[in-house]
């Protein structure tokens, strides 16, 4: 993969507190906010982007005078495709980036493109559990396809690439470490992903909440690699923390963090008990309590795998407490009852 200067340059914004932001558009969901500081010794980046983001990171870096060679530390929040695939190329541009990232993580992924093959089966796998018309079915997985096939495809053109995650300094909760001349507290914040860390400047109050709050909701991947239960819990805790911002990998800053986490609680809360209100009506499927909880237009775009995992993860948590069934139909396909 050649790296070239893309026709629209993303700037490289200063958002005060010391804080860079890059958004660097990608051909699925929301485009990624990229955070970075300018140390005495380089840049420090939270997050990279996905892989065929690095012509315009390159660029952005360009109108501040800095090159991709200029990144020395990147903390990665977790090992989404959105927030690090980059990293599979962007050591072959950036000679000298020390990697940062939950200790399991290096080893938990390992092969990066070995463990999306995983990530896609179970994807389909919540398709299958959702769709049960084999028509609307295979629409969905031929559109679902095509996009892994496009990322995979990435990586197949560049020479340069390592398929192999490399995190070359393991992270564990409440670690601290100066890069750059700048110290960062970490914390461990599962739920959304397995391998979720929140970076803090604690000079500052500026938590890096990656994916763990977008626009007053989030994603949970249950059937891949996120914890209803392990998100409550992360939400808790960072209700004790003294947040001053919130910066997330999608949309804008959170305006009022503590306010936001309470609400996403709370709307977590008011989904599971519409969940059970649909299904004391009668038998139904994830489709259905999926349009009912976000909406029909959630089908249009990237985020239906996202809309499907959040709603599935509460229809596991009913199940553990045996407040509803799943009867299991074929092809994979399920329905849920109410437990009277």
């Amino acid at each position: 993969m050649k790296v070239t200067i893309p026709k629209r340059i993303p700037p490289m914004e200063d958002i005060g507190d010391g804080v860079f932001k890059i958004i660097l558009p990608q051909p699925f969901y929301a485009p990624n906010n990229i955070y970075l500081y300018v140390g005495n010794d380089g840049l420090t980046l939270i997050d990279s982007g996905y892989i065929e983001s690095i012509p315009m990171l390159q660029a952005s870096l360009k109108t501040k005078g800095f090159s991709l060679n200029d990144i020395r530390h990147i903390i990665y929040t977790h090992n989404h495709l959105d927030h690090i695939s980059s990293a599979l190329v962007l050591k072959s541009y950036a000679k000298n980036v020390t990697y940062y990232g939950y200790r399991a993580m290096a080893d938990g992924v390992g092969n990066y493109l070995e463990s999306m093959l995983l990530f896609e089966e179970a994807t389909e796998d919540l398709y299958h559990k959702a769709f049960g018309d084999k028509k609307e079915l295979d629409r969905i997985l031929t559109e679902s396809r095509k996009g892994w096939r496009q990322f995979f495809s990435k990586f197949g053109e560049t020479k340069k690439g390592d398929p192999v995650l490399r995190i070359d300094v393991a992270i564990d909760h409440n670690d601290s470490l100066e890069l750059g001349g700048r110290l960062f507290r970490f914390l461990y914040t599962p739920g959304h992903n397995l391998y979720h860390i929140t970076p803090v400047d604690p000079s500052t109050g500026v938590y890096f909440s990656g994916d763990l709050i977008i626009a007053n909701l989030t994603a949970i991947y249950s059937e891949m690699d996120g914890n209803l239960g392990d998100y409550y819990f992360t939400l808790s805790k960072l209700l004790e923390e003294p947040i001053k911002r919130m910066l997330p990998a999608h949309g804008s800053e959170i305006e009022d963090p503590k306010k936001t986490i309470t609400l996403v609680k709370k709307t977590l809360s008011i989904l599971e008990k519409g969940v059970l209100r649909r299904l004391r009506e009668g038998e139904s499927d994830l489709k259905v309590l999926m349009e009912a909880a976000i909406g029909k237009k959630v089908h249009n775009g990237g985020h239906l795998p996202t809309a499907l995992g959040l709603v599935y993860s509460i229809i596991q948590k009913l199940v553990l407490e045996g407040q509803i069934r799943i009867e299991k139909r074929e092809n994979g396909y399920e329905v849920f009852h109410i437990v009277e």
